[in-house]
């Protein structure tokens, strides 16, 4: 079988997303930018211009509003098809794991204000750029408190900083600390951050640490939950809520933190619950067993009529996306040709339409509608055709997950008859969360594609983490490598002109199709056909300013598998 690869059809879609809540005082919309959708409506785009140099005033400090007439006290229960795999903000990828650690710690130096997107202090009060773009330097508020009451200092900042950047402790998201040159505190309350030349990111780059506390796990190891049982059971964090209690597969409950930077949450506690289906949760919702429950497509129009639900639904500013990503692994996926015909067999725009009912948008890019780089008029697919070797029928073993997700499980059906049709045998298989996640990241890598979800940033460049060589298998599970749209990424972090930035992402999105980029098993365009999902799966609170939820409280996003 020939090794010549060329390209493939990518898919992406932009998502609706659905968030019910039970009736009680009326919540805000669940993201501070967002707004109703209809369905004509065009896709909003974002992408602040990045702080001049000079003095960056800050403004105001964060602190936490509530609706009129809001009362403090009472319990939240949600319902999720999915469990974290631990508390260890620097060693997962999931967003059931990071709306987990949302809760428990905090420590943005900025954060977005969700109706500008503008920056705006978090546990910063203000900081200053460099003429040069090189120096971001931040001062703390002095009110900050662990759980324990201990300061929140840069001393904190610093050491988790230095476990993060040790490529012996497998920080997936490792590069993006490789922009940052130095990182010191060279008093509590100051950070003093330098990049190793300047990058239009530097703001964001400057925020990617969330401080853990360096007098409790200094004596720790890092990685192993047997000797450190702060991974599974955090007793001193900084978020809006403390882990109370959490029996994995069953339920997870968090009390408020008094001591947190914003204030008290007006609720006293909040319980996920760990359900078997999306079904289970939307009826547990209807009778009111739980107060908050994502749903699918087909529930869509029984929930909007529900007497005792509120939905809210909105095009995210950073889309969400599944993808049949193909395993580059395997030898007969190797062979563009058969990319070619697997991609271009599926229809995108019925599952859109059938599966999801029309609350997901496909389309032909790497990045997603709702990002001021996307390019409408892109790579369309073309023709193809399928191959046998030696006689022998292609038969392929794909996998989906959660097992929970019926909009997944329905994605692989119509993809596995879509196949059939071309004659290629597909073995489905569903799988546990943190299973499908380990299995798909691990050897022998049995498995020839996966249906999976990645939620998406609001800065471009952040998008390079999954299609980089050097985040296999942690992020770039499929094994993808071109070194030329690599190259394109670095240079559009390097440039502060908004337009050319524009240019060279666009230009980095027709890379994966192009022929002449793909003249060595090295250069491997395509890791798949993106499609749709529309689910909830994060915590929304009412009568509170949510908690954090994952993927969106770091001012250097990082990219998460979506379950």
């Amino acid at each position: 079988m020939t090794c010549d690869l060329r390209f493939s059809t990518l898919v992406l879609a932009c998502l609706l997303v659905l968030l019910v809540a039970a009736c009680g005082p009326t919540p805000p919309p669940a993201t501070g930018s967002s707004t109703s959708a209809p369905a004509a409506a065009g896709i909003p785009t974002q992408g602040p211009l990045p702080a001049p140099p000079a003095a960056a005033s800050a403004g105001p400090r964060a602190t936490t509003t509530f609706d009129a007439g809001a009362k403090p006290g009472g319990n939240m229960v949600a319902a999720s098809t999915t469990d974290a795999v631990s508390f260890h903000p620097y060693l997962t990828t999931d967003t059931a794991s990071g709306s987990f650690q949302a809760l428990v710690y905090g420590g943005d130096l900025w954060v977005y204000d969700p109706h500008t997107l503008e920056p705006r202090p978090e546990a910063a009060t203000s900081w200053t750029i460099s003429n040069d773009r090189l120096t971001y330097t931040f001062t703390l508020r002095d009110d900050l408190r662990w759980t324990d009451g201990t300061p929140i200092t840069s001393a904190d900042y610093k050491w988790t900083f230095d476990q993060a950047s040790n490529p012996a402790n497998k920080y997936p998201y490792i590069s993006n600390l490789q922009l940052i040159a130095s990182y010191d505190a060279p008093d509590p309350r100051t950070i003093v951050i330098k990049m190793k030349e300047p990058i239009v990111v530097g703001l964001e780059a400057a925020n990617t640490i969330e401080p853990l506390p360096k007098h409790v796990w200094e004596k720790l190891d890092w990685s192993d939950p047997s000797k450190n049982p702060q991974i599974m059971n955090p007793s001193v964090t900084s978020g809006p809520y403390i882990l109370q209690e959490w029996r994995k597969d069953d339920h997870a409950t968090f009390v408020a933190n008094d001591r947190y930077l914003r204030g008290r949450p007006l609720i006293d506690a909040y319980t996920v619950r760990v359900v078997p289906s999306q079904e289970i949760a939307f009826q547990m919702l209807k009778s009111g067993e739980v107060d908050l429950a994502g749903f699918t497509p087909d529930n869509y129009s029984e929930a909007k009529r529900l007497p005792n639900v509120t939905v809210y639904e909105w095009w995210p500013a950073a889309a969400s996306w599944s993808y049949l990503g193909f395993n580059f692994r395997r030898p007969w996926l190797q062979d563009i040709e058969v990319r070619r015909a697997l991609s271009h067999a599926v229809d995108r725009n019925a599952i859109a339409e059938y599966v999801l009912n029309g609350l997901g948008r496909p389309t032909f890019s790497i990045f997603p509608p709702s990002s001021w780089v996307y390019n409408p008029n892109g790579w369309l697919p073309g023709p193809g055709g399928v191959r046998q070797k030696d006689g022998q029928q292609l038969k392929l073993r794909m996998l989906y997950g959660p097992n929970t997700s019926k909009t997944r499980e329905r994605i692989a059906t119509v993809v596995q008859q879509a196949w059939g049709d071309l004659g290629v045998g597909v073995e489905v298989q569903g799988m546990e969360w943190g299973a499908y996640l380990s299995t798909l990241k691990s050897e022998p890598y049995d498995w020839d594609v996966c249906v999976l979800g990645w939620s998406s940033t609001l800065e471009p460049h952040w998008m390079n983490q999954i299609w980089r060589e050097d985040s296999i298998p942690s992020l770039n599970a499929v094994g993808y490598v071109n070194k030329h749209l690599e190259e394109l990424f670095d240079q559009g972090v390097r440039e502060f002109d908004r337009e050319k930035r524009k240019k060279i992402y666009q230009h980095g999105h027709q890379q994966p199709h192009r022929r002449d980029r793909a003249n060595s098993p090295r250069d491997r365009p395509q890791p798949g056909a993106m499609v749709c999902q529309v689910t909830s799966r994060q915590p929304v609170a009412i009568s509170y300013q949510r908690p954090p939820q994952a993927g969106e409280r770091r001012g250097a996003p990082r990219v998460r598998f979506s379950c």
